[in-house]
């Protein structure tokens, strides 16, 4: 995980259920509560990202007709690939 250069604090709420899954997580992967819930949002806001992007992909795509849904598949195809060999984790299956 790279490091922040200008890191600032943000103080926010929690049940005390919630805390203790993050505290059993942390613990578990030998994180802090900070690295666990900060990684957790940066996997949010990619997955944010690349939802946004497929969406703006499937309009321009339906836009311009069935000549690019071959490329959006291959696209796809393509994403799937990668996210599988380099982010199981993050695989729907």
């Amino acid at each position: 995980m790279p490091k922040t250069l200008h890191a600032q604090r943000v103080i926010f709420t929690m049940t005390p259920d919630q805390i203790k899954a993050v505290d059993q997580a942390s613990r578990s992967l030998s994180l802090s509560r900070s690295q666990l819930i900060r990684l957790a949002l940066e996997r949010f806001l990619a997955d944010e990202e690349r939802s946004r992007l497929r969406a703006s992909l499937a309009e321009a795509y339906q836009e311009y007709g069935g000549s690019s849904t071959a490329l959006a598949e291959e696209f796809f195809a393509a994403e799937q690939e990668a996210q599988d060999r380099y982010a199981p984790w993050e695989s729907n299956g």
